[in-house]
C-alpha cells in the first residue's frame, strides 16, 4: 500500500481551492437564506428546510469533500484521477448550476427548476461517485482504506439514486418520505460518515501527531456500517419499522464509538498544545454523539425530533469537523503545493494567521449557542444568521487568504527567474 506523499500524482493546486472557495461562498449564501427564511420553518418536510438543508449540504458539505477528494486520494493512495482538470470541471459545472435550480425551485416552488436542477446533481454524483470508485481500486492492495474509499463512494452512488426517485416522487407515483429517509441514512452513515472514517484514519495521525485508530475499528467499522446500512434499506423499504429502529440504534452506536476513540486519541497526542482545530474536532464529536443518541431513539419519541438531529449532526457535528479539517488541510496544501514548485520558504503556520482563525471559530460557536435558543423565539434565528454569516464570511476569507498566500509566492518565484 502506498504510505508517502506523492507529488507527482497531485492535481493543480488551483481544483480542490476552487471547490473549497464556491463552498465558502454557500456557506455566507446560507446564513442570507436562513435570516429570510428559516423564522418560516416548523418541521423538515417544508420547502423551505428542504432548500437550506441543501445549500449547507450539495453547497458547502459536497464542494469541499469532493475538492478534497481529487487533492487527497492521489497524495494519500498514489493513484492519480484521469483526466483531473476536465472531469472536475465538469463535475463542478453540473453541481454548482444543479445546486442553484434545485434550491431556487424549492425555495420558488417550481417543479421544473427542482428537476432540472436535481437532475444535474444526480449528474454531477453519479459521475464522480463512478469516477472515484474506479480510481481507488487502481490501487495494488486492497486494504481496510481503499475498501472504506470504496464503500463510501459506492454508498454516495446509491443514495444519489434515492434521493432522485424522492424528489421525483412529488410528483405522487412513490413514497417521496420513505425513500427520501433512505437517501438521507445512506447519505450521512455512508457517504459522509465512513469518508470522514477513512480520512481520519490519515488525518489524525499525521496532523496532530497521534496514536493511530484500532486496527480492529479500521478494518471492521466501514463493514458494520455498510452492513446495517443494506439492512436498513431493505427494511424500510418493506415497512418493517420495528427492525429499522433496532438498526437505527446500532448505527447510532457505530458513530458514537468512533467519535470516542476520535477524542480518546486526540486527548492522547503527542503534541498536546493548544489548537483551534482540535477543539473543533471535539465539538463535531460530541455533537455527532448527540445526533446519533436522538436518531437512535426518535422512533420512540412522540414529537419529531428530527430538525433537532438535523441541527447536532448537520450544523453541529459535520461543518465542525469539515471546518477543522480545512484549517489543517489548506495551510498543508499550499506548502505541498509551494514544495513541488521549489518554493521552500513558505512556512504552513502563515497561511492562515491563528488569531483569524480563532474569531472566525468564536462567532462560529455564537451563533451554534444562538440557535440553541430559536425555540424561545424567532428573534434568535435572525440573530443567529447574522453571527453566522460573519463567521462564514471569516471562513471564506480565510481560504481566499490561503490561495493568496500561494499566488504570492509563486509570483516571487517567477518575478526571481527561478
Amino acid at each position: 500500500m502506498f504510505q508517502g506523499l506523492s507529488l507527482e500524482q497531485a492535481p493543480p493546486y488551483a481544483i480542490p481551492l476552487r471547490f473549497y472557495i464556491t463552498g465558502g461562498v454557500y456557506l455566507v449564501v446560507l446564513s442570507v437564506l436562513t435570516a429570510l427564511f428559516g423564522t418560516q420553518i416548523q418541521t423538515r418536510y417544508e420547502y423551505e428546510a428542504i432548500a437550506l438543508t441543501h445549500v449547507l449540504t450539495i453547497g458547502f458539505f459536497s464542494h469541499i469533500m469532493i475538492g478534497s477528494m481529487f487533492q487527497m486520494l492521489p497524495v494519500m493512495l498514489g493513484i492519480p484521477y484521469k483526466n483531473v482538470v476536465t472531469n472536475a470541471n465538469l463535475i463542478y459545472g453540473l453541481l454548482n448550476l444543479g445546486a442553484v435550480l434545485f434550491v431556487g425551485g424549492f425555495l420558488s416552488e417550481t417543479t421544473l427548476s427542482m428537476h432540472l436542477g436535481g437532475s444535474m446533481l444526480l449528474g454531477a454524483f453519479l459521475y464522480f461517485a463512478y469516477l472515484s470508485f474506479n480510481t481507488v481500486f487502481q490501487s495494488q492492495e486492497k486494504d481496510f482504506l481503499v475498501q472504506n474509499f470504496a464503500a463510501s463512494f459506492a454508498l454516495l452512488f446509491v443514495a444519489t439514486v434515492f434521493g432522485f426517485i424522492a424528489l421525483i416522487g412529488h410528483s405522487g407515483f412513490v413514497d417521496t418520505v420513505r425513500f427520501g429517509e433512505i437517501h438521507i441514512a445512506l447519505m450521512l452513515f455512508g457517504w459522509v460518515f465512513l469518508l470522514i472514517d477513512a480520512v481520519s484514519y490519515r488525518i489524525i495521525p499525521m496532523f496532530f501527531v497521534a496514536n493511530e485508530f484500532p486496527k480492529l475499528l479500521k478494518e471492521h467499522l466501514y463493514k458494520l456500517i455498510l452492513l446495517l446500512l443494506l439492512g436498513f434499506v431493505f427494511f424500510r423499504l418493506d415497512e418493517n419499522l420495528h427492525l429499522v429502529s433496532v438498526l437505527k440504534i446500532l448505527l447510532a452506536l457505530c458513530v458514537m464509538v468512533f467519535a470516542f476513540f476520535s477524542i480518546k486519541i486526540l486527548k492522547n497526542r503527542k503534541r498536546a498544545r493548544s489548537d483551534i482545530s482540535v477543539t473543533l474536532w471535539y465539538f463535531s464529536m460530541l455533537n455527532l454523539s448527540v445526533a446519533a443518541s436522538l436518531f437512535g431513539v426518535d422512533d420512540f419519541f412522540k414529537t419529531d425530533v428530527a430538525l433537532a438531529v438535523g441541527f447536532f449532526a448537520f450544523f453541529g457535528g459535520i461543518y465542525a469537523l469539515i471546518n477543522a479539517m480545512l484549517y489543517k488541510i489548506v495551510p498543508f496544501l499550499t506548502w505541498f503545493h509551494l514544495s513541488s514548485s521549489m518554493v521552500f520558504e513558505a512556512e504552513m503556520s502563515e497561511v492562515i494567521q491563528r488569531k483569524r482563525m480563532q474569531w472566525q471559530v468564536w462567532f462560529y460557536f455564537a451563533s451554534y449557542a444562538t440557535f440553541l435558543l430559536t425555540p424561545f423565539g424567532s428573534f434568535f434565528v435572525v440573530v443567529a444568521s447574522i453571527l453566522f454569516f460573519l463567521s462564514s464570511s471569516m471562513l471564506l476569507s480565510n481560504i481566499v487568504g490561503g490561495y493568496g498566500y500561494y499566488k504570492e509566492y509563486i509570483k516571487k518565484k517567477v518575478d526571481l527567474g527561478v
